[in-house]
């Protein structure tokens, strides 16, 4: 799974620079209100350098929006240069070459999607601008009562069936507003299973995005893009009648933000030395490394109350969440901590469950050392180069092997 708040945070500020350009104009056309609302969308294969994605969806938009027709031979790169020239900002190039896009908006709709936008231009350009201008909740609160109002979307060739307008619009006023506040409230499965799990599933659009919004500053959820990781882990995040929050998202960490926690006995002088400020330090660097390279691909959790473990990365594999510990150091008594650490953290989220665990260390342990790990079924990850590596084969899914 892509990890999506960077990606979808993005979007937003592609959309917005774009959006500025394009909606301050007189007369924005149905067709410009099509093109912007396709930035925020992908196709099957969305991998920011496809080359079908890009020819398909993005190239298209851009030179709807900047009133440009690129011939065949464009390339991404070209237009990047162009559109920061047109729109005076280095940062667009940067955008426009990245990874953009979040929703694979529904095939049958695409087409059908641009007649709708014709009909209802009147309606609808007052609202793209109102999303673009949003300050606060009560702004956002009227666009959602806004679309409530809007007729459904015909499908393509059967006009008779009709998509809700809010599964289009929420994505495009995600991605256009200031701070990044307004949820998503789609189809999409992992909505579908946040929207359940607030017992909100069948209620309309105004309760749901009341529900929504309420997450907001808890379990380390700060925004709309935030929200859109959550799906099935949504009881972890928060205080319930059946116990505390056991994660909340993985944030870059500061040296002085959070002291290791001191759980082991027998390793006492170990436990000791990891709350030293340069042992601090390196947990911390390791930590941040991992947030900003693995994260980029796969949603990083991490643990908070009872259960504060460092990270766990959900379905690493595809499927199972590895649940990570790390340590400032390869010393024996710094790994007999982690495993002790790994074990009752596994054994507090899953006790039915084989485990997935690891530790991260700053550099390749002894070969003892991780026959010990190995012997234990613990894998072993390290950075070379803010490049993660591996020696444990289970683990070449997320990392290079050594």
């Amino acid at each position: 799974m892509e990890f999506w708040a960077r990606r979808q945070r993005d979007t937003n500020q592609l959309a917005r620079i774009i959006g500025q350009y394009v909606l301050n104009k007189r007369s924005p056309t149905s067709n410009h209100l099509y093109a912007l609302s396709k930035l925020s969308w992908i196709t099957n294969s969305y991998s920011g350098t496809d080359a079908g994605y890009i020819t398909s969806t993005k190239i298209p938009a851009l030179g709807e929006l900047l009133g440009c027709d690129y011939g065949p031979n464009a390339t991404l790169g070209s237009i990047a240069e162009h559109a920061s020239k047109e729109l005076g900002s280095n940062q667009v190039r940067r955008l426009i070459l990245g990874h953009t896009g979040f929703t694979n908006f529904y095939k049958a709709y695409r087409n059908s999607v641009r007649e709708w936008i014709h009909l209802h231009h009147g309606k609808l350009l007052p609202l793209y601008r109102a999303a673009l201008k949003a300050k606060n909740a009560r702004d956002r609160l009227d666009l959602i009562s806004a679309i409530e109002k809007l007729p459904g979307i015909p499908k393509a060739n059967h006009p008779t069936q009709t998509m809700r307008p809010e599964y289009f619009l929420t994505p495009v006023f995600f991605m256009l507003d200031p701070q990044v506040k307004f949820p998503i409230i789609n189809g999409n499965e992992g909505v579908r299973k946040l929207l359940e799990k607030l017992d909100v599933g069948s209620s309309d659009l105004t309760i749901k995005y009341k529900a929504m919004v309420g997450l907001y500053g808890q379990g380390g959820v700060k925004d709309a893009a935030d929200l859109d990781q959550l799906g099935r882990h949504l009881p972890d995040f928060f205080d319930s009648p059946r116990g505390k929050a056991t994660k909340q998202l993985l944030r870059s960490r500061s040296d002085n933000q959070r002291d290791l926690t001191l759980k082991d006995e027998a390793d006492y002088l170990a436990a000791k030395e990891a709350t030293t400020i340069v042992h601090r330090k390196i947990h911390n660097q390791l930590t941040n490394t991992l947030h900003e390279t693995l994260g980029q691909r796969l949603s990083i959790f991490e643990g908070i109350n009872d259960c504060m473990f460092d990270a766990m990365v959900s379905g690493y594999n595809g499927d199972d969440n590895l649940l990570i510990e790390v340590k400032s150091s390869i010393e024996l008594p710094h790994l007999r901590m982690a495993i002790g650490q790994l074990l009752n953290y596994w054994f507090q989220l899953y006790p039915e469950k084989d485990h997935h665990l690891a530790v991260l260390v700053p550099q390749q342990p002894s070969a003892s050392a991780i026959q010990f790990l190995d012997w234990m079924k613990i894998g072993t990850l390290w950075f070379e180069e803010k490049k993660l590596k591996t020696c444990t084969h289970w683990l070449d899914c997320i990392a290079e092997m050594d």
